[in-house]
């Protein structure tokens, strides 16, 4: 009998060991999941393209069956799961996602603020129950309402624990040193990972989630970066702040 391995066997055995890689990497995110340490734009940022897949399925039966108003809804909610995944993807990933980013947030801008966020994902939930949603529809929309409640309530948390965070003034030059000491790559803003760098040395206590979007409450241009004209409000304790979150 022949040691080889055949063709076939190798192409099973190399599926099962991805399907085994899978897996894994499922168990894990599940159990980071379960300890809390998920990140809430990353399903704000799944729920956008599940939003935005299932709308143009259902677009098609619509059209198909002349139901043009559920169809026109469809659209709506297409839209809204776009703008969703600009606004929740890293800078480079969509080509032109800046200038989309501008667009958005210069004609709604009620997404500048967390809250706004939340209730702006509440709508797209809404979208997506609307009509003759089938069980896909329903599972997605009510994900995505969760999302929004999410972002609201949590939203709420960050803006209290802020208070701690912005309990000190600080000169001009004090605050433009600072933020050289955490935009560690020189890129002229502070990114997520240098923001939590920066918490840490605050020793202020917040769930992941929460620092994920008080990150978000700062980064007024959603550019996925907090630039030193914003940094320098959050410092100067601008009252304008204040809106960002709530």
């Amino acid at each position: 009998m022949s040691n080889e391995t055949s063709p076939l066997h190798a192409k099973l055995e190399a599926a099962q060991n991805k399907a085994d890689e899978a897996g894994k990497a499922i168990s894990a995110y599940a159990r980071s999941f379960a300890n809390g340490n998920f990140s809430i734009r990353m399903l704000a940022l799944v729920g956008g393209v599940l939003l935005c897949l299932d709308s143009l399925v259902t677009f098609a039966e619509n059209l198909y069956n002349l139901e043009i108003n559920h169809a026109v809804i469809d659209m709506y909610a297409f839209a809204v799961g776009f703008a969703a995944i600009v606004m929740e993807s890293m800078q480079e990933t969509i080509p032109y996602a800046t200038k989309i980013r501008a667009i958005i947030g210069k004609n709604l801008g009620i997404v500048r603020t967390v809250t706004g966020r939340g209730l702006f994902y509440g709508v797209a939930g809404s979208l997506e129950l609307s009509g003759n949603a089938g069980f896909r529809s329903q599972v997605i929309g009510y994900s995505m309402l969760a999302v929004g409640v999410a972002y609201v309530v949590l939203g709420r948390f960050a803006h209290g624990k802020m208070v701690k965070l912005r309990s000190q003034k600080f000169s001009e030059a004090k605050i433009k040193s600072m933020f050289s000491k955490y935009d560690q790559d020189g890129s002229e803003s502070i990114e997520f990972e240098e923001f939590k760098n920066l918490l840490t040395d605050l020793e202020v206590e917040l769930k992941p989630q929460e620092a994920e979007l008080l990150y978000l409450s700062l980064d007024k241009d959603m550019n996925r970066g907090i630039n030193l004209e914003e940094f320098q409000k959050f410092y100067a304790n601008s009252p304008e702040l204040d809106t960002f979150i709530i």
